[in-house]
């Protein structure tokens, strides 16, 4: 029986260890961010130095410039009821690392509102979507922090049928505009969310 060459072991572990990996040169250099199983979710460098290690694996990444600063991102995707389960990981130019944004997995759907630094995001609320929420949040030191809200109300029992915008302040919540609309699903929502976050963003802190 022929002896085991430990790094021909070594090899043959690491190959059924890292099943998903890709590459991306940022900042001039180059990352490998690689989904495992069993084992977490690692980021490292060129000189295979680990970077960032998440513990739960996600279903899929990719890398992205999310905040639009010119360097690319990672946005890790989940498998839950909620469509756009998302971790964000932030590149930090000053040490080169990527840094996890804390409660961003609270904020489906997201985007960026061009040429500021707001996002809005959205989640179905119940009833077959007729019901709905866009938050509008800013990130700042690394934390996802809401701001705004829009309730979309298509068939309320214990609210009446409408959209309902509020400003938050940490746990507190502020009515300051109601738009009554018809019962059901309403499939201008998106145009709407999208114009009155970007013409009214500032009117939140």
């Amino acid at each position: 029986m022929d002896a085991i060459n430990p790094a021909q072991d070594k090899t043959i572990e690491e190959e059924q260890f890292y099943f998903d990996c890709k590459k991306q040169m940022i900042n001039q250099i180059e990352f490998e961010a690689c989904i495992s199983r069993p084992g977490t979710f690692e980021v490292k460098n060129l000189n295979n130095n680990i970077t960032y290690t998440h513990d739960e694996n996600p279903s899929e990444f990719e890398f992205r410039d999310y905040n639009k600063d010119g360097n690319s991102d990672l946005i890790l995707e989940y498998l839950t009821n909620t469509p756009g389960t998302e971790e964000l990981l932030l590149f930090n130019s000053d040490n080169n690392t990527f840094v996890k944004v804390e409660d961003f997995i609270k904020f489906p759907l997201s985007l960026k509102i061009r040429d500021t630094d707001y996002y809005f995001s959205y989640h179905k609320s119940g009833c077959a979507d007729n019901n709905w929420d866009s938050d509008l949040f800013k990130i700042v030191d690394y934390k996802a922090i809401r701001i705004g809200n829009i309730r979309g109300i298509g068939c309320g029992n214990e609210q009446e049928n409408g959209i309902y915008i509020n400003n938050v302040n940490g746990d507190k919540v502020e009515q300051v505009k109601f738009i009554k609309r018809d019962e059901g699903y309403w499939d201008g929502k998106w145009d709407f969310m999208l114009d009155y976050w970007s013409r009214n963003y500032k009117n939140f802190k």
